[in-house]
């Protein structure tokens, strides 16, 4: 029979509303189940462990459960329909009392035992892998009683009690992906004058104990020790962007917050601790590196952009960097969903980790093969250990979610069902099942080690193999084309956003040809400009598949921080009015250049009407590291008047720096009406004096003429002497 135990003597925690298992009010969570894999020699009973929590607003009474399983899987679709539908059971024990009732919101654990031979059991005769069910029932409110909650999982029975099984003639070799793979949170890295900023702080929650990504490294540890079997099986699976991430965390840095403010982050010891944990986890093992931020290189492949694919297969240089990692990574490419489109475009690894859905190989096969055309092996991907891992698999939130979202020791419990069924029903032969955990694998510690102990479980028994991920020669191995999925097409990054992306790349890597390293800094161009590309491969990662307006909103967060480094480096405002005081007066001009780096320069001014400016140099102008220079820009005005010139600084390729300068320029030349006015006005005086020079002599004659007649007057004339007289007026010139 069923024995239920619900552990009445904890206390009862009140948990919040959780989403329920499809349409049930009702929510088990199993945490254990004890044996995962039934063997001669174990105990006789299955004990699974888990909670309830009732996340209806209703209260549900007089709870009860059972365990039922269904007939044997036979073929490799039916663990695929055990695994992801409803399927039939032939067993049905009696139900056992749980809980009298249960409130909304409250939460119990609870136990369920059940033998397995004899009556009210499972009922096992032989080995195989049986889908089981846990079905709980109870009464609401509305509708009587009914099924309120339900688990449904694989349980691979090597044997049973009493009748030891041989183990196969070959073991199946296996290799398993661990991915160390998060979301993109760094909104702008470390750079001149700027501290990191992330999107939030959740990422320092993960990396402590207890979080996800710090659980994942302690299972391996734990349960598949460096240099063990299991161990040497295991090949660790990083984005370069975590690691960034977690160096930007371990000194001060800061998060945004709703109301567009920035707090001080909190997560620096979680970021030493787990660096530290993730360099004892990967010492002497096996470890690949995805392409930077995880980016979909094929999406970026059809896009014509080679050059971004090649940036981001560089990411995997930073596992080498001591201060991160210190390995010396594999050459192997694990593409966004397992599909690759087109593997001439960047420069790729030689070993590409594929779906046999993404290949033209034969159905089942799970040999290695040649790229048609191309020196890079393709290892397929098993899809039925895959299938058990990520619950999520055949969805569109297959790379975007965590997964599996809920049921994590379902996943594990179903991974070993199938790697029990592929090394006793489905074996492919001498080829090797590569297990390809979700990228975002959301399985908890205790649910990792489950599964690591039951594989080991499984080699002891002589099932299974566990071998290094395997990396042939593609020289001795048969050709066949690869076939891009059309769904994996219609997912991918949209192509506006990716355009937009590499309009900013273009400016990014004109900042890096225009500049040089400065001898007063000694730092190098690629220290500004790798983080700047970085910020825009955050918008091409797979987390944003299917979601162009998040793909679009870190492009535009990368193309900000490109905007702001570009406008450090920038023309002075001028704080008094330009004033030419001769037709050809320079106009001077002052650059600061904030960067710690050499920055070449080009000014670009439009022609004014009335005002010509000479704005070139002789080539391109230089701006010292943390510097300023002044410039003289050759201004001939033709007129008086005010001029307005804008003033654009760009590199010698058209990339802007600053923003564009509008200066307002006097002159105080008047051109050729002014040397008209001039020569008229002197012309109208030469005339006017001799005008009347001439009238003076005129006069002088006559007085003469008649002194020389007689006709003047011998009285000595009483009229004062010439030279006592003014003229002042005309009449005065010629008295009457």
């Amino acid at each position: 029979m069923v024995a239920v135990l619900v552990l009445a003597g904890l206390p009862v925690a009140q948990a919040p509303r959780a989403a329920a298992q499809g349409d049930n009010p009702v929510q088990l969570d199993v945490t254990n189940v004890t044996p995962s894999v039934v063997a001669d020699g174990g105990p006789g009973e299955v004990v699974i462990s888990g909670r309830l929590t009732n996340t209806s607003g209703n209260r549900i009474d007089d709870i009860e459960a059972r365990v039922q399983r269904g007939d044997p899987t036979s073929s490799e679709p039916a663990v695929q329909r055990a695994m992801r539908s409803a399927t039939s059971t032939v067993t049905e024990p009696a139900f056992s009392p749980v809980a009298d009732g249960l409130a909304p919101g409250q939460q119990i654990p609870v136990e369920l035992r059940i033998p397995l031979t004899g009556p009210n059991s499972l009922q096992l005769t032989q080995p195989g892998v049986y889908p089981l069910l846990v079905n709980v029932n109870g009464v609401q409110a509305v509708g009587g009683r009914a099924r309120i909650a339900e688990s449904r999982f694989l349980l691979p029975v090597l044997s049973t009690p009493g009748n030891p099984a041989p183990p196969p003639q070959h073991p199946t070799d296996v290799s398993m992906l661990v991915p160390i793979v998060d979301y993109p949170r760094l909104v702008r890295e470390a750079l001149p004058g700027m501290r990191p900023v992330l999107v939030d702080d959740t990422l320092s929650t993960s990396l402590a104990p207890g979080g996800r990504l710090y659980e994942l490294l302690q299972a391996v540890t734990d349960s598949a020790p460096a240099g063990s079997p299991l161990g040497s099986a295991l090949c660790f699976a990083i984005d370069p962007d975590l690691l960034i991430t977690v160096r930007a965390m371990q000194g001060p840095y800061q998060v945004q917050q709703p109301n567009n403010t920035l707090a001080e982050g909190i997560g620096t010891g979680a970021a030493n601790l787990w660096l530290s944990k993730l360099r004892e986890a990967t010492s002497g093992r096996c470890v690949i590196a995805l392409p930077y931020a995880d980016a979909d290189v094929a999406a970026l492949a059809r896009a014509g952009l080679p050059d971004l694919v090649n940036i981001a297969m560089d990411g995997a240089d930073l596992l080498k960097d001591k201060s991160l990692l210190g390995v010396e990574p594999r050459s192997v490419l694990w593409p966004v969903e397992g599909a690759l489109a087109d593997p001439a475009s960047g420069d790729l690894p030689r070993t590409v980790l594929v779906e046999p859905q993404a290949l033209n190989i034969p159905a089942g096969s799970l040999d290695p093969v040649r790229i048609r055309g191309r020196d890079m092996t393709a290892v397929p991907i098993d899809p039925l250990l895959t299938s058990a891992l990520d619950p999520l698999r055949d969805t569109p939130r297959k790379t975007t979610d965590l997964s599996p979202p809920g049921g994590q020791l379902e996943s594990a419990q179903n991974a070993l069902g199938a790697l029990t069924f592929r090394a006793t029903r489905g074996s492919v032969g001498d080829a090797t099942s590569v297990l390809v955990p979700p990228r975002r694998w959301n399985l908890r510690g205790d649910d990792l080690r489950t599964l690591l102990d039951g594989m080991q479980h499984l080699t002891d028994a002589g099932l299974i193999r566990p071998r290094a991920l395997p990396e042939p020669s593609p020289a001795t191995l048969p050709e066949a084309d690869l076939n891009y999925p059309v769904e994996a097409g219609a997912a991918e990054v949209a192509q506006p956003v990716l355009k937009q992306l590499a309009e900013q790349n273009f400016k990014v890597g004109d900042l890096y040809r225009s500049s040089r390293r400065d001898p007063s800094t000694d730092v190098e161009p690629g220290r500004i400009t790798t983080p700047l590309v970085n910020g825009l491969l955050r918008g091409a990662s797979s987390a944003w598949r299917g979601k162009p307006n998040a793909a679009a909103h870190w492009v535009d967060l990368g193309r900000g921080t490109i905007e702001e480094i570009l406008d450090k480096v920038r023309i002075e405002e001028s704080q008094t009015p330009l004033v030419g005081a001769s037709p050809d007066s320079p106009t001077p001009l002052v650059v600061v250049n904030e960067l710690p780096i050499t920055v070449a320069v080009v000014f670009r001014i439009p022609q004014v009407p009335g005002v010509q400016v000479q704005d070139d140099f002789g080539g391109v102008a230089t701006i010292p590291a943390n510097g300023r220079r002044g410039f003289w820009l050759q201004t001939t005005a033709q007129r008086a008047g005010t001029f307005t010139l804008d003033v654009t600084m760009t590199t010698e390729h058209g990339t802007q720096f600053g923003s564009t300068k509008r200066l307002s320029y006097q002159s105080g030349n008047y051109g050729p009406l002014i040397l008209i006015i001039t020569l008229s006005a002197a012309a109208l005086l030469v005339l006017m004096s001799a005008r009347r020079i001439f009238k003076r002599l005129r006069a002088r004659q006559r007085r003469r003429a008649a002194e020389q007649s007689g006709e003047t007057d011998e009285t000595p004339s009483a009229d004062p002497p010439e030279t006592a007289q003014i003229a002042t007026t005309e009449g005065d010139r010629n008295p009457s």
